[in-house]
């Protein structure tokens, strides 16, 4: 049950939100620290090169952001492992007292990267990495080879964390919810868990309609996808209730 205080901040955020005035602080701070990315995803149309905001002056956003109370930062991208100072800044954002969560690919995480990371407190830095289905839908969708790339980063971390003597960090797999995978997500929700994920965040598609990318429209629901999806998303509003380790 929610403390007194949490019930008024989240009311006030909710009539800050609505009626468009000043009377909470943010709760969450995000920044694009990077819009270019290694790969091309038939789905997206959000990465492109554009000029970064350089490591001092994301500092002092964090800087005045900590001042005003904001306790949680997103780095988001396109891809921040482009960055090659993304983990100064994630060690920044926790030295001023932040709690990160940051969406990777999972493709750009090397042994020497992984051990960096490690290096920042597992109960502070979160992962999100982004898989849209199994080997096959995935790499439908990501390229040849990017789930076992993106598993690989995954697993990078882990064995870091076990190496420094970490507590447990929470990695969370993004995954899109699509027409070529629709048949298996179940089974898809399973391998990522036997594979030690912590959760799924399920999403749907970035942009649907005649002007999305025509690479993608393979992957929308047609009419005769939707008894499946209804079926699928009562079993999955199911699972989610249940108490268990991966959650949905």
């Amino acid at each position: 049950m929610r403390s007194w205080k949490e019930l008024r901040r989240d009311t006030a955020l909710h009539l800050s939100r609505r009626l468009n005035v000043p009377w909470a602080k943010p709760d969450i701070l995000s920044i694009n620290v990077s819009l270019r990315c290694n790969l091309s995803c038939s789905m997206c149309t959000t990465c492109y090169s554009s000029p970064e905001l350089s490591l001092e002056e994301i500092r002092s956003i964090l800087d005045q952001a900590s001042i005003w109370g904001i306790e949680v930062f997103n780095p988001l991208g396109g891809e921040p492992f482009m960055r090659n100072d993304i983990e100064d800044i994630l060690s920044y954002a926790v030295q001023r007292g932040f709690y990160v969560s940051i969406t990777t690919n999972g493709t750009l995480i090397s042994k020497r990267r992984a051990q960096r990371i490690a290096q920042i407190p597992s109960d502070r830095l979160h992962f999100n990495i982004s898989l849209d289905g199994d080997r096959e839908s995935n790499d439908l969708i990501r390229g040849e080879g990017m789930w076992e790339r993106a598993i690989e980063g995954y697993r990078r971390i882990r064995e870091a964390d076990e190496a420094a003597g970490n507590t447990h960090r929470k990695i969370l797999a993004n995954t899109i919810l699509h027409a070529k995978n629709l048949h298996n997500f179940e089974e898809i929700l399973d391998e990522q868990a036997h594979l030690g994920f912590d959760g799924v965040q399920i999403l749907n598609l970035f942009r649907t309609g005649e002007d999305a990318p025509v690479a993608s429209k393979s992957l929308w629901f047609q009419a005769s996808d939707y008894t499946a999806l209804e079926t699928l998303s009562r079993r999955l509003a199911a699972r989610a209730a249940e108490s268990r380790a991966y959650r949905i």
